[in-house]
């Protein structure tokens, strides 16, 4: 009986991996995200921890690609110079310039398409705008180091106002401590529609998007270059799944949801342009 017991045991034993293996294992690699609000895509929940679609494309793609992703969360010209110095490994919602493009690279493929800019206006303010050169007799309202088009970012006789978040920006719109405001379309729908859609409306003048949205990366950062094939990897299957699309579609109805109890009105008025 004795050795039938122990004829039985061996194959387990050879099985099984030695506690020493299982100790040595190399621990997930750490990516850093520097994270800086940008809503609807950048959020942050109840509890002030980040948040929205951008945030969880992010922590799904950092899961399948088998690392762990660490966020610290900061004002955007903060996290754009822990990105120039490899103290942060990437970001999302960044658009690249020839500034940026020194101390940025960008993930391939691109995650959704470019999105328009458009100026927002007063609803009460009836004048009208066309043309790029009308700008010029404005005060144009911006959010403290973001970048727009290169015409726009390169313009030395635009005279720009700025203010620290979109939120912000809006509500110095409605104050008239702007006379417009350079916005991201979606961005701008959903901010005017939280703060009172009736105060805005969108000037006939709107610039297309030049840029597909990417993740940028860090081209001093040692880990997310290494990292780099399995993250565009990853990304390409969760583009093929569905899984990129599911992830902004699914946050996009539910701002639609929360903005229409706000105003008390309909999804479908909603979705004209303001």
């Amino acid at each position: 009986m004795i050795v039938r017991t122990l004829l039985f045991a061996l194959p387990l034993l050879w099985l099984a991996p030695p506690a020493s293996a299982a100790a040595t294992s190399p621990p997930a690699p750490t990516l850093v995200y520097a994270f800086s609000r940008f809503e609807p895509y950048k959020t942050v929940d109840a509890d002030g921890k980040p948040a929205g679609p951008y945030t969880e494309l992010l922590q799904e793609l950092a899961r399948r690609s088998g690392v762990q992703l660490d966020i610290v969360h900061c004002p955007l010209q903060r996290c754009l110079a822990l990105l120039e110095r490899g103290q942060a490994d990437l970001s999302i919602g960044l658009r690249g310039n020839d500034e940026r493009d020194r101390y940025l690279d960008f993930l391939d493929p691109p995650f959704a398409p470019a999105t328009a800019t458009v100026v927002l206006q007063r609803r009460d303010d009836p004048r009208p705008i066309r043309r790029y050169e009308d700008l010029y007799a404005m005060r144009v309202g911006v959010v403290e180091g973001a970048s727009y088009f290169q015409r726009f970012d390169e313009d030395r006789l635009m005279r720009r106002d700025a203010a620290s978040n979109a939120r912000l920006a809006l509500r110095k719109l409605a104050a008239k401590r702007f006379d417009v405001l350079l916005i991201n379309a979606q961005q701008g729908s959903q901010l005017s529609r939280e703060l009172g859609a009736r105060q805005y409306r969108r000037a006939e003048l709107q610039f297309p998007g030049e840029l597909p949205r990417r993740i940028a990366l860090s081209r001093l950062s040692p880990a997310v270059q290494a990292a780099r094939p399995r993250l565009s990897a990853q990304l390409q299957q969760m583009l093929r799944d569905g899984s990129v699309r599911r992830i902004l579609d699914g946050h996009a109805v539910q701002a639609a949801q929360a903005g229409s109890k706000r105003s008390g009105r309909s999804l479908h008025s909603m979705s004209t342009p303001h």
